[in-house]
């Protein structure tokens, strides 16, 4: 292996993949937003007549509806989350095959995306797991100085709790992040040796945890500046297509559907966010995925390169293909 991995080739990776492949970009954020503006549409139309203001009490037969709206919107949520792990896989297999042509996006349905959701579980379940850890010794630590002081109050016990909350705070944004970074090689690993990667991926972290750190903060501070430009243009956008003079001219909704705005308006904001918004979307999603698998695929060009050639060797390649259904 490689001793490191160059930040600035990670960090220039997703402007080359957005540059060859902006089509693809497009239909990964078009997907994305189309799936979540119907699922909107769907649970809200569900709920239109439900009663506002003080006093208004939803009427029996809606009792039904909202115990269906709970079970919709659980199961939007899993699809939602399969979804973005199909594009997940999109975005890291198009960070591999840059300039390769591919009829369906790089968007397959099999079982590099099935290995790649238990990854994504196994990723969220730890980290879950060592900040509620952390979360619950930060409780009893808090309740054990709460009875000391009020047993005996000293006013220096409240000066040390709110210290160790400081402290506790910072340690678990560290933790958090440290974990991240060293855990990040793990999805692309998993894409690339079509296999789960936990171990290679975990390897190829170890001693370049700072690194990985650095490279977590930079694809993060890109992210964070785009997210406040785009959150900007959105403001801009809802005055100027008048979703807002809109919403404010109308009398007091007297039902959740009459919040919306006016079908025109509705539909000239729901068209900007298919079309631009579609592409930022898809944009953003590359950001945040490609700089890692162009790390993994750095690290994995090194002396293991061997390794790397047998399992995405156009033999293996094309069998694995045959494998996918794609969609």
């Amino acid at each position: 292996m490689t001793e490191t991995f160059s930040i600035g080739e990670a960090m220039a990776t997703p402007g080359r993949v957005i540059r060859r492949h902006p089509l693809a970009v497009f239909v990964w954020g078009f997907v994305m937003m189309a799936y979540s503006l119907g699922g909107a549409a769907l649970m809200f139309g569900t709920l239109a007549n439900l009663p506002l203001g003080e006093g208004a009490e939803p009427p029996p037969e809606m009792l039904g509806q909202m115990i269906a709206f709970q079970g919709v919107s659980m199961l939007l949520n899993v699809g939602q989350m399969l979804l973005a792990v199909v594009i997940w896989a999109a975005t890291m297999r198009a960070t591999l095959m840059i300039g390769r042509l591919d009829r369906y996006f790089f968007m397959r349905i099999g079982i590099d995306e099935l290995r790649l959701a238990v990854v994504a579980l196994a990723l969220f379940l730890g980290p879950y797991i060592v900040v509620f850890l952390l979360v619950l010794f930060w409780g009893g630590l808090s309740a054990l100085l709460f009875l000391t002081n009020y047993l005996d109050p000293k006013p220096l016990l409240e000066t040390v709790e709110g210290l160790l909350a400081v402290v506790l705070t910072i340690t678990l944004i560290a933790a958090v992040a440290v974990a991240m970074a060293r855990l990040s090689l793990i999805a692309p690993a998993t894409i690339m040796l079509k296999r789960f990667a936990f171990v290679e991926g975990w390897t190829l972290g170890k001693r370049r945890t700072l690194p990985l750190l650095g490279l977590l903060v930079c694809a993060w501070m890109v992210y964070l500046v785009v997210y406040f430009v785009l959150a900007f243009v959105v403001i801009v956008a809802l005055f100027a297509s008048g979703v807002l003079a809109d919403i404010t001219a109308q009398s007091p909704p007297a039902t959740l559907g009459e919040l919306f705005p006016s079908p025109p308006v509705l539909a000239t904001v729901a068209g900007l966010m298919l079309v631009p918004g579609g592409f930022v979307y898809g944009a953003v999603m590359t950001l945040l995925s490609a700089p890692f698998a162009s790390a993994c695929r750095q690290l994995l060009d090194g002396p293991s390169g061997a390794v790397f050639a047998a399992a995405t060797s156009p033999t293996a390649t094309s069998a694995g293909d045959a494998a996918d259904t794609m969609v």
